[in-house]
Protein backbone atom coordinates (compact mmCIF):
# COMPACT_ATOMS: atom_id res chain seq x y z
CA UNK A 1 0.00 0.00 0.00
CA UNK A 2 1.68 3.25 -1.10
CA UNK A 3 1.65 5.75 1.72
CA UNK A 4 2.96 9.21 2.31
CA UNK A 5 3.22 11.31 5.41
CA UNK A 6 2.32 14.95 5.46
CA UNK A 7 2.90 17.36 8.32
CA UNK A 8 0.63 20.37 8.58
CA UNK A 9 1.13 22.85 11.40
CA UNK A 10 2.94 20.22 13.47
CA UNK A 11 0.28 17.54 13.01
CA UNK A 12 1.26 14.43 11.04
CA UNK A 13 -1.16 12.88 8.54
CA UNK A 14 -1.03 9.62 6.62
CA UNK A 15 -1.94 9.94 2.95
CA UNK A 16 -3.21 6.88 1.11
CA UNK A 17 -5.10 6.43 -2.17
CA UNK A 18 -8.86 6.92 -1.82
CA UNK A 19 -9.62 3.39 -3.02
CA UNK A 20 -7.43 1.95 -0.25
CA UNK A 21 -9.08 4.22 2.32
CA UNK A 22 -12.49 2.95 1.21
CA UNK A 23 -11.27 -0.66 1.46
CA UNK A 24 -9.96 -0.06 5.02
CA UNK A 25 -13.29 1.47 6.03
CA UNK A 26 -15.12 -1.49 4.51
CA UNK A 27 -12.88 -4.01 6.30
CA UNK A 28 -13.24 -2.23 9.64
CA UNK A 29 -17.02 -2.39 9.50
CA UNK A 30 -17.17 0.87 11.49
CA UNK A 31 -18.82 3.08 8.95
CA UNK A 32 -19.51 3.51 5.28
CA UNK A 33 -16.89 5.26 3.20
CA UNK A 34 -17.52 8.88 2.36
CA UNK A 35 -19.58 9.15 -0.81
CA UNK A 36 -17.71 10.41 -3.85
CA UNK A 37 -20.39 13.08 -4.28
CA UNK A 38 -18.91 14.92 -1.26
CA UNK A 39 -15.81 15.65 -3.28
CA UNK A 40 -15.42 17.49 -6.51
CA UNK A 41 -12.38 18.64 -8.40
CA UNK A 42 -12.50 22.10 -6.80
CA UNK A 43 -11.73 20.53 -3.40
CA UNK A 44 -8.60 18.75 -4.56
CA UNK A 45 -5.17 20.04 -5.40
CA UNK A 46 -2.47 18.24 -7.29
CA UNK A 47 0.22 17.21 -4.78
CA UNK A 48 3.04 18.34 -7.07
CA UNK A 49 1.49 21.80 -7.39
CA UNK A 50 0.94 21.98 -3.64
CA UNK A 51 4.57 21.12 -2.86
CA UNK A 52 5.86 23.43 -5.60
CA UNK A 53 3.90 26.27 -4.02
CA UNK A 54 5.48 25.62 -0.64
CA UNK A 55 8.98 25.42 -2.13
CA UNK A 56 8.61 28.68 -4.06
CA UNK A 57 7.25 30.51 -1.00
CA UNK A 58 10.15 29.19 1.08
CA UNK A 59 12.71 30.30 -1.52
CA UNK A 60 11.34 33.82 -1.49
CA UNK A 61 11.01 33.83 2.31
CA UNK A 62 14.67 32.83 2.73
CA UNK A 63 15.77 35.64 0.42
CA UNK A 64 13.60 38.21 2.19
CA UNK A 65 14.79 37.11 5.65
CA UNK A 66 18.34 37.70 4.41
CA UNK A 67 17.21 41.12 3.14
CA UNK A 68 18.46 40.38 -0.35
CA UNK A 69 17.01 41.39 -3.69
CA UNK A 70 16.80 38.78 -6.43
CA UNK A 71 19.76 40.46 -8.14
CA UNK A 72 21.86 40.35 -4.96
CA UNK A 73 21.04 36.69 -4.37
CA UNK A 74 21.86 35.93 -8.00
CA UNK A 75 25.30 37.54 -7.64
CA UNK A 76 26.02 35.59 -4.44
CA UNK A 77 24.98 32.32 -6.10
CA UNK A 78 26.62 33.12 -9.45
CA UNK A 79 23.27 32.65 -11.18
CA UNK A 80 21.15 34.97 -13.28
CA UNK A 81 18.42 37.08 -11.74
CA UNK A 82 16.06 35.45 -14.23
CA UNK A 83 16.87 32.03 -12.74
CA UNK A 84 16.21 33.27 -9.19
CA UNK A 85 12.91 34.77 -10.33
CA UNK A 86 11.94 31.62 -12.23
CA UNK A 87 12.70 29.39 -9.23
CA UNK A 88 10.66 31.66 -6.93
CA UNK A 89 7.74 31.60 -9.38
CA UNK A 90 7.94 27.82 -9.82
CA UNK A 91 8.70 27.97 -13.55
CA UNK A 92 12.18 26.53 -13.10
CA UNK A 93 12.48 23.17 -11.35
CA UNK A 94 15.03 23.12 -8.58
CA UNK A 95 16.62 20.38 -6.54
CA UNK A 96 17.94 19.99 -3.03
CA UNK A 97 21.33 21.37 -4.08
CA UNK A 98 19.76 24.64 -5.26
CA UNK A 99 17.83 24.97 -1.98
CA UNK A 100 21.04 24.39 0.00
CA UNK A 101 22.84 26.98 -2.13
CA UNK A 102 20.08 29.53 -1.44
CA UNK A 103 20.33 28.90 2.29
CA UNK A 104 24.12 29.24 2.18
CA UNK A 105 23.95 32.49 0.19
CA UNK A 106 21.35 33.81 2.64
CA UNK A 107 23.55 32.72 5.58
CA UNK A 108 20.76 30.55 6.97
CA UNK A 109 21.24 27.10 8.58
CA UNK A 110 20.64 23.99 6.45
CA UNK A 111 17.58 23.11 8.55
CA UNK A 112 16.02 26.59 8.26
CA UNK A 113 12.27 26.74 7.85
CA UNK A 114 10.25 29.92 7.57
CA UNK A 115 8.21 30.99 10.57
CA UNK A 116 4.44 31.45 10.24
CA UNK A 117 4.80 35.10 9.21
CA UNK A 118 7.59 34.36 6.75
CA UNK A 119 6.02 31.59 4.67
CA UNK A 120 3.84 33.99 2.67
CA UNK A 121 6.01 37.03 1.90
Amino acid sequence: MPTAFLEVKGERFVVIPESEYNELIHLSGDEEPLPASLFDDTDTEDADSFVAGIVTRNLKAARLVARLTQAELARKMKKSQAMISGAERGVIEIGVRYWEDVLKACKLPKDWKPGPNQSQP
